[in-house]
């Protein structure tokens, strides 16, 4: 109490701008306070309009909010783009009666979100078809469409237009492979997206990690069964080595079905069609190693047509991958075959790829471009093909 005057005194001499000389040099006088919080209000004001900008504020209007129609927890809209060149000649059939062009590979958009507290979904649609044949009046489309079930890591149930769970390269996304195309096998020997459920987990702390998927069979944006039987494909991801300098990861994959007049083409079925029964089977690897990965596949199908005798196709990969520049500059060389009746001798198509990516900002904008020398047996139009590509992540 007895040093309450004293206290009051300071207190007073603060407010008119007077202070002991102990305390000169420790406590700011009013005018740099004052500055102090001057600048701090033009700090707040400058942020405020930066934050306005970044929100699409134009001339003081709030922009239009989008907002969940339903109850979701979160609701993101997303996609990609690629828009893609390529001059010469068809290094593999993919290419046949294909000219120098310019055109969109893929131009996707999705809705993506959850609800409640356990489920997940997507829908996306693909504008351009995703295609690499020479067609007109390509459509929009149903791409990947699915409702996830996630509430335990060891098994996630999922139903929509799925890649079966076959083949490492087919199943990887098509934003983030090496190559600016998947193998001329993967692309024969797998089958795209299509009606299925599913079923996914990691198991023993994610050292290994399964894929089971059963579907129609008939393709993607299909949603009549061709013969009432269904598709069962499955794949296992073993993980031995995890680690900051180093990952290694196995896979093995099958699929088993009986078609009826799918589309199979480069195979040497009459008009391109099969009907019959199928037996697919795979391995994989891939090791990543610093500025390094190298990742190779093996694919194999049994095929027992109705009409002709039954027959095998198989084909291989190795790919390789060097970043000259960490995170910016990386090079590709692949070396792939593909065999459609390994029976039949002299029919093997054989294709050599380097390429460089460039990677502005990661995956979401990056460059790409790979020149393919390919030999094709019998054929008088093969030869090397240059693709570049632009690929834009929004």
């Amino acid at each position: 109490m007895k040093n309450t005057p004293v206290g009051l005194l300071l207190i007073l001499a603060s407010v008119v701008g007077w202070s002991p000389p102990l305390l000169a040099q420790s406590t700011p006088s009013v005018e740099e306070r004052l500055q102090a919080l001057e600048n701090q209000v033009h700090q707040l004001a400058a942020e405020n309009v930066s934050l306005k900008k970044e929100l699409g504020w134009k001339n003081g209007v709030l922009p239009v909010e989008v907002r969940p129609g339903a109850n979701e927890d979160r609701l993101a809209v997303g996609g990609f783009l690629q828009a893609q060149g390529e001059f010469g000649r068809a290094a593999d059939p993919r290419w046949n009666g294909v000219k120098d062009r310019f055109f969109f590979r893929r131009a996707r958009i999705y809705l993506a979100g959850n609800v409640a507290t356990d489920f997940d979904f997507k829908a996306e649609l693909d504008l351009q078809g995703n295609s690499l044949s020479a067609a007109t009046g390509l459509s929009a489309r149903a791409n990947e469409i699915f409702i996830n079930w996630h509430k335990l890591p060891y098994l996630n149930l999922r139903f929509g237009q799925l890649k079966p769970a076959f083949g490492s390269e087919a199943l990887a996304s098509d934003g983030k492979i090496h190559t600016i195309e998947r193998s001329l096998s993967s692309d024969r020997l797998t089958d795209g997206r299509q009606l299925s459920f599913g079923a996914a987990g990691e198991l023993f702390g994610k050292r290994l990690t399964y894929l089971a998927i059963v579907a129609n069979g008939n393709g993607s944006n299909v949603s009549a069964n061709d013969n009432s039987k269904f598709q069962k494909s499955l794949r296992l991801i073993y993980t031995p080595i995890a680690t900051d300098s180093d990952k290694v990861l196995v896979g093995v994959d099958g699929l088993w079905t009986e078609d009826a007049g799918l589309a199979k083409p480069d195979l040497g079925l009459p008009g391109n069609g099969f009907t019959g029964r199928r037996t697919m089977r795979g391995v994989d690897a891939q090791w990543i190693h610093g500025r390094w990965d190298l990742s190779t596949e093996w694919l194999s199908g049994r095929f027992r047509p109705n009409s002709i005798a039954a027959f095998t196709a198989e084909g291989w990969h190795v790919t390789g991958t060097y970043f000259l520049i960490p995170h910016k500059l990386q090079a590709v060389i692949r070396q792939e075959e593909f065999d459609p009746d390994v029976d039949v001798g002299g029919n093997t198509i054989r294709t050599f790829t380097v390429g460089l990516n460039y990677f502005v900002k990661g995956d979401d904008l990056k460059f790409m471009v790979n020149y393919l020398d390919g030999h094709v047996p019998g054929s008088a139009s093969d030869g090397g093909r240059l693709v570049a590509r632009m690929q834009i992540v929004y």
